[in-house]
C-alpha cells in the first residue's frame, strides 16, 4: 500500500511527476508493470479519486505509424464494447501530446502463464477455467469482437475470477475498420493460431479462432504444454497447418476422456467440426462437470488418418491388407486421381524425427533402383503420429491371394519364380537385397507379371516390437532361419534365395513349407525341421524341382544356392 501522506501530496499537486514515466494528465503513473508489441502498461493512481488503474499507451509514441496508432484505436473500441466481469474494463479513453492512452481497471493478481509455469492443472480445474473464458468470449463475439490473441499472457488470474485483456489484435465482425486486413498477413502467436490465422487467409478468421484458441489454453491446463512446439516461427506454423495435436492423455494420462475429447474438438482443423460458438464449448464443459456425457465424439483412429492423408492430398479409399507391422490402403491422389498404395505403420514405432533418419538411410538406396519388376517407392509421409509410405498401386492384387490354397500350374509357376529371381539378380549386383520375399509382397500386373513390394530396405526400418514368440505364426513361417536367430541381421543373397524358395513351395502345394498352431511351434519348424517335398503334396511335380526348392530352403545358409544367378539356370532347364 502507498504511504498515505505520498497520495494526498498527489492530490494536492497534481502535477508530480515521476521520472522516466510517460506524463498522463490525471493519473500518476508509478511504475511499468506490462509490455507488449504495441504497449506498455503502467500502474498508476488516478489524481482526482485516488483510484488504483491500469494506464497503457502506445509504445514509441512520436513514431508510431499508421498501423500502429490504428490497433491501439481499434483496442480501445473493441474493449469499451464489454460489459463483462471476465473482461478488463475501459475507463477512460484518451490522448496526450499526440499520443494515445487506455485507462483501465487495475488487476491484482498474476497472469496465467506466470501461474502454469509449465506444470499441468487438475482437469476440474481446467474446465472450470475454460468454462468461465468460454462464457466471456461468447459474450465478445455477440458484440461482433473475435479477441485473435487468446492465450496464457492475456489472462489475468484475480483471486477466482479470470479477466481477458489486450484486444490488440481484436477483429470487429461489423466493419472492415482492423489494422490487419492484408490478405496473407500472419499475426497473434503462432502456438495459439487456430490454422486460418496461421495461413493468413484473413477472411476465415471468425469467432472460430478464438474457439481454437480455447482449446489451445485448455490442453495446455491439461498437458502443462500446447499443442505444438518447435524451434522456429515456420516450423511451428507449419506443425499448426499441416499436424495433427497428440492427445493430451499422451503427456498426463489422468486426463479424462471427456475432457479430452472437448479439447481435441476445438482444435480440429476443418473450422466446420470445431463448435459452432463459444456458448457451445460452455455447454459441454458444464456437462463434463456435472458428470453428464459430452456433445464431443471423439474421432476414430481411422478418421484421423484420413483427415491427415488428406491434407497431403491422399483420399484413402479403402484397406488393401494387414502385415505384421503395418496396414495397406487404397488411395487417389490429386487432381488428376491417381491410384497409390499407402503403408501406413501404427503409432509408437518411431519418433518423426527417428523416421526422417531412417529414411535418409534407406531410402536413397532405393530410389536408386529400378526394374520392371519392383513396385516404385514413391514418397514417405508423416500422418496422425504414424510414418506411411505412398507407392504405386497395382490393383491385380498379391500372389497370396492369387495362390488362395491351391497349388498352380507347375510350368506358371517356374516362369513366375523365374521372374522374381531375375529381379533378385539385379538387386544382388547392385549391392543391395530384397530380404522380404514372400507371396503377399508378390503383386500382380497385367497378365500377371509379378511386381515384388515392401523391400527390407523400407520395412526394415521398423522392427515389429513383440517378442517372437508372441507374433502371428502365419507371419513367422516367412521368416528366413537367420532372421529368426538374429532378429537384427541385415538382409543378404541368400535371405533372397530362401524367399525365393517359399515362393515356389507355395505356388506348386498351395501352403507354406510349415505349418504350426503357436508361435513358439512355428519357430521351431523353421529352425529345425525341413519342409515334406513339394512332390508329395503336388504329384505334377518331378524330383529336379523337388531338389531346387529344397535346396532354397535349407536351414544353413551356405547349403543354399550361392547366387540367384545359379538358381535362375536351374530354373531355366
Amino acid at each position: 500500500m502507498p504511504d498515505p501522506q505520498v497520495l494526498s501530496d498527489q492530490l494536492t499537486h497534481p502535477d508530480t511527476r515521476r521520472p522516466g514515466l510517460p506524463d498522463v494528465p490525471g493519473y500518476d503513473l508509478q511504475a511499468e508493470i506490462g509490455r507488449g508489441g504495441m504497449g506498455v502498461v503502467y500502474a498508476a493512481r488516478q489524481v482526482a479519486t485516488g483510484r488504483a488503474v491500469a494506464v497503457k499507451v502506445i509504445r514509441d509514441g512520436a513514431l508510431a505509424g499508421p498501423r500502429e496508432l490504428a490497433r491501439f484505436r481499434i483496442e480501445a473500441e473493441a474493449a469499451a464494447r464489454m460489459a463483462h466481469p471476465n473482461f478488463v474494463q475501459i475507463l477512460e479513453v484518451g490522448e496526450y501530446d499526440g499520443r494515445p492512452f487506455l485507462v483501465m481497471e487495475r488487476v491484482e493478481g498474476v497472469t496465467l502463464d506466470k501461474f502454469l509455469a509449465g506444470h499441468p492443472q487438475p482437469p476440474r480445474f481446467a474446465a472450470e477455467l475454460v468454462r468461465t473464458l468460454a462464457r466471456a468470449v461468447a459474450h465478445a463475439h455477440e458484440r461482433q469482437i473475435v479477441h485473435r490473441d487468446l492465450k496464457p499472457e492475456n489472462v489475468l488470474l484475480a483471486g477466482d475470477t479470470p479477466k481477458i485483456t489486450d484486444f490488440g489484435l481484436a477483429k470487429r465482425l461489423d466493419t472492415d475498420s482492423t489494422a490487419w486486413t492484408q490478405a496473407g498477413a500472419v499475426i497473434g502467436t503462432p502456438a495459439y493460431m487456430a490454422p486460418e490465422q496461421a495461413a493468413g487467409r484473413v477472411g476465415d478468421i471468425g469467432p472460430p479462432a478464438d474457439i481454437y484458441s480455447l482449446g489451445v489454453l485448455l490442453y495446455e491446463l491439461l498437458a502443462g504444454r500446447t499443442p505444438f512446439a518447435a524451434d522456429s516461427w515456420d516450423r511451428l506454423v507449419q506443425q499448426v497447418l499441416g499436424s495433427d495435436p497428440l492427445p493430451p492423455s499422451a503427456h498426463q494420462p489422468d486426463v479424462p476422456a471427456d475432457l479430452e475429447t472437448v479439447c481435441l474438438k476445438c482444435l480440429e482443423k476443418d473450422i466446420g467440426k470445431r463448435y459452432a460458438t463459444a456458448d457451445e464449448l460452455a455447454d459441454d464443459l458444464d456437462r463434463f462437470l456435472t458428470g453428464s456425457p459430452v456433445s464431443a465424439v471423439p474421432a476414430t483412429a481411422a478418421e484421423r488418418l484420413a483427415r491427415a492423408a488428406e491434407r497431403d492430398g491422399y483420399r484413402i479409399v479403402g484397406e488393401v491388407g494387414r502385415g505384421p507391422q503395418s496396414v495397406v490402403y487404397h488411395a487417389r491422389y490429386g487432381p488428376l486421381d491417381q491410384p497409390v498404395a499407402v503403408k501406413v505403420f501404427p503409432a509408437g514405432f518411431c519418433t518423426e524425427a527417428e523416421w526422417t533418419a531412417r529414411l535418409r538411410c534407406g531410402s536413397g538406396p532405393l530410389a536408386a533402383l529400378t526394374h520392371p519388376h519392383m513396385v516404385a517407392v514413391r514418397q514417405p509421409a508423416w500422418w496422425d503420429g504414424r510414418p506411411a509410405l505412398v507407392s504405386e498401386f497395382v490393383p491385380q492384387g498379391s500372389l497370396a491371394t492369387h495362390i488362395g490354397g491351391k497349388p498352380q500350374p507347375v510350368a506358371d509357376a517356374v516362369r513366375l519364380v523365374e521372374k522374381l529371381t531375375e529381379l533378385a539378380g539385379y538387386l544382388h549386383r547392385q549391392g543391395a537385397a530384397h530380404g522380404n520375399l514372400k507371396p503377399a509382397n508378390v503383386l500382380l500386373a497385367a497378365d500377371g507379371i509379378p511386381r515384388a513390394a515392401d523391400p527390407h530396405l523400407m520395412s526394415g526400418l521398423f522392427q515389429c516390437p513383440l517378442p517372437l514368440t508372441e507374433q502371428d505364426p502365419a507371419h513367422l513361417v516367412y521368416l528366413a532361419p537367420e532372421f529368426v536367430r538374429d532378429r537384427t541381421a541385415e538382409p543378404r543373397p541368400y535371405t533372397d534365395v530362401y524367399g525365393l524358395g517359399l515362393i515356389l513351395y507355395e505356388l506348386l502345394t498351395g501352403r507354406p513349407p510349415f505349418q504350426a498352431a503357436t508361435a513358439a511351434e512355428m519357430l521351431d519348424e523353421v529352425l529345425l525341421r525341413e519342409p515334406v517335398p513339394p512332390s508329395r503334396l503336388n504329384p505334377h511335380v518331378d524330383s529336379d524341382l523337388d531338389a531346387v526348392c529344397l535346396r532354397c530352403l535349407r536351414k544353413d545358409r551356405w547349403q543354399r544356392f550361392s547366387r540367384a544367378y545359379d538358381l535362375l539356370v536351374r530354373l531355366r532347364r
